[in-house]
């Protein structure tokens, strides 16, 4: 697409991506469609400036439907208007929101907020298998937070697994990796029912809380 279009001439048909339940809640990229002419639709990549959509891959009607079936894309069964500062996400139940883009960062940060917390409760339960998944989900609605890698670090170590603790550390926070350090540590010491095995960390201060990461394009 050569020429950027107004969003007040499109309309949503879609999202781009097709989602598992594990990968839930999550921002979607819509798929947009000329309101004037419903055989010209447009998918990523492209770039959303000024309520212009620009540099997008035009594809037609038939294209589309080859995508779904592909099972690259997802299509609703009725378009709505486009409109410019919104933001498409999918929640848990697979039911999508069409929102102001302040509106749906606000409900994705509750989302990751209650699922930090149901995190951190699991885990000092010693249900580790409910803590990965809780971990996944806080993730998924807000991938600035360091908690959640910090927990899935913590099961990692108190599993004997190095190198996946390694790997959640570098996820987690390259540029705060003392204070990441500290948090693991003190998830860990959360679990002590007895003396600390091999596998267990040593004490360190008290959680760190509200640690999260910019974006990239902070």
């Amino acid at each position: 697409m050569g020429t950027p279009v107004h969003l007040d001439q499109l309309e949503v048909v879609g999202y781009a991506n097709v989602f598992g339940s594990k990968m839930l809640p999550s921002v979607a990229p819509p798929v947009f469609r000329l309101k004037a002419d419903a055989d010209r639709a447009f998918v990523p990549p492209y770039s959303l400036n000024a309520g212009f959509l620009c540099n997008a891959t035009e594809v037609t009607h038939a294209e589309l439907e080859e995508l779904r079936d592909a099972e690259e894309i997802t299509l609703f069964d009725a378009a709505f208007p486009a409109r410019a500062d919104y933001e498409l996400w999918v929640d848990q139940s697979f039911q999508w929101h069409y929102e102001q883009r302040g509106e749906a960062e606000r409900k994705l940060r509750d989302i990751a907020d209650r699922a930090i917390k149901d995190a951190e409760e699991a885990f000092a339960g010693g249900d580790f298998e409910a803590a990965e998944h809780l971990s996944g989900v806080a993730i998924s609605a807000d991938d600035r937070r360091v908690e959640p890698l910090a927990i899935k670090a913590a099961i990692r170590r108190l599993q004997g697994n190095p190198a996946g603790e390694r790997l959640m550390a570098e996820l987690g926070a390259p540029a705060l990796k003392d204070k990441f350090e500290v948090l693991v540590a003190d998830y860990c010491a959360s679990r002590w029912q007895s003396p600390p095995t091999a596998l267990e960390c040593r004490r360190r201060p008290p959680r760190i809380k509200g640690v999260a990461l910019c974006h990239a394009a902070a």
